[in-house]
């Protein structure tokens, strides 16, 4: 599993891209929605109200939606660090492997293992972006719902009645918007969590493995005091057997 995760982790620029690629669309049609709202704001209140619908239905099921897509861009940006420092972590646990690996098997210090969050910071992530995926989905369901409220003249939707079906809608359109704000910051934390995590782990695997490498340079230094010793032993004893 942590195999293939580290497979997986080292796409990370791909991520990056595509949440950069996801923040540029979602400027683009917020500027795009932000002409057709001066536009329609430009006109009076009256034609505005009976007139304008398509305009109005425009800017509000944008204005549902918008967000939470650009939400899942940073997400994915955010995802792709996570996955940066994954392969920073593998790329220091490699090397910390290759310089113990000049020391003889028998005498070589076992490489440390990493902290117990540390498998867990991709999962955490992956969390996080579905979060971002589970939002959109509920702001496009809320887009569909404005578009079928605001196709309506405003003095209609002011006048619907209790338990009337339009005045459910503007009930639905209110309630989940109201969690789904505090949602999608709960994406965001997740997010830097991971992040958090992952920092933690490679500050956790420089320590340890610091203090493994100053122990595999005193095996070493040992085996070369060893492998001196020996030879002047050896050289000692070819002189004493030189015939005088």
């Amino acid at each position: 599993m942590q195999a293939m995760i580290g497979k997986m982790a080292r796409m990370y620029p791909m991520l990056i891209a595509m949440g950069f690629m996801i923040v540029l669309i979602a400027a683009i049609v917020g500027y795009f929605n932000s002409q057709t709202a001066a536009a329609y704001f430009a006109q009076p209140k009256e034609l505005r109200e009976t007139t304008l619908i398509a305009q109005r239905v425009s800017i509000e099921s944008t204005g549902q939606w918008l967000p939470y897509f650009k939400f899942l861009g940073i997400g994915l940006i955010l995802g792709g660090i996570v996955m940066a420092l994954r392969v920073i972590i593998d790329h220091l646990k490699a090397a910390g492997a290759e310089v113990l690996s000049n020391l003889p098997a028998e005498k070589r210090p076992p490489m440390p293992a990493s902290p117990w969050f540390g498998p867990l910071m991709p999962m955490v992530m992956m969390l996080g972006e579905v979060i971002f995926v589970v939002a959109l989905i509920a702001a496009l369901g809320l887009a569909g719902t404005a578009t079928q409220v605001f196709a309506r003249p405003v003095p209609e939707i002011d006048a619907a009645g209790a338990g009337s079906a339009l005045l459910a809608q503007v009930q639905t359109i209110q309630t989940v918007s109201a969690w789904l704000v505090p949602f999608k910051f709960l994406g965001i934390a997740t997010e830097f969590l991971a992040i958090v995590m992952g920092l933690a782990t490679i500050i956790f695997i420089l320590g340890a493995q610091t203090e493994l490498l100053e122990k595999g340079i005193r095996i070493g230094r040992g085996e070369q005091g060893v492998v001196r010793r020996t030879d002047e032993r050896a050289a000692t004893g070819r002189a004493n057997t030189v015939p005088a």
